[in-house]
């Protein structure tokens, strides 16, 4: 979805974004195929109500029902599906690892950076709202992501301070 909607902003005017573009969706890719690869080596998985086949279409109704814009039909709708996803999309990970006893310094590191990196478009949302682009129903969608993120991120970084091990259960 993001390959075609970055196509009708004003994102295009930057060749930034077509690098990004570009990088971006060959990672997913290789994540992806790694992902197919070596999915039998996990001993853990997701609960059936956190599968993709029921994140998506909730994130897909999200975003007919609340996009920016007046049409029901827009490339904004594809721009919410995104972020709606993007959201919906961390409850699985937060869950697996609440569910395990340690959690490994790779894991726990991509999901903070992953964490600071949603904190960090925060950012850029209080920016666009001070010139005047109000989006939000995607800045609730950012604001929610770092909301249930926000245990994770304080046992983060209180590991980071006294090194050590992540343990992150309920």
């Amino acid at each position: 979805a993001r390959c075609i909607w970055v196509l009708d902003t004003r994102l295009v005017e930057t060749v930034f974004a077509y690098i990004e573009l570009v990088i971006s969706t060959v990672v997913a890719l290789v994540l992806c195929y790694l992902c197919n690869q070596y999915y039998h080596t996990t001993t853990k998985h997701a609960q059936g109500y956190f599968r993709i086949w029921v994140i998506a279409p909730v994130a897909l109704a999200l975003a007919f029902l609340f996009h920016p814009g007046d049409q029901w039909l827009s490339m904004q709708v594809l721009v919410a599906f995104t972020m709606y996803l993007e959201c919906l999309g961390v409850i699985p990970q937060l869950d697996l690892m609440r569910r395990m006893a340690e959690i490994e310094p790779l894991t726990s590191h991509y999901v903070g950076l992953l964490v600071i990196a949603r904190a960090a478009r925060m950012v850029f949302w209080g920016v666009l709202f001070y010139m005047g682009e109000h989006f939000l129903q995607l800045f609730i969608a950012d604001l929610l992501h770092t909301i249930l993120t926000a245990d994770y991120m304080y046992l983060w970084f209180k590991k980071l301070r006294s090194g050590g091990a992540l343990v992150y259960s309920i």
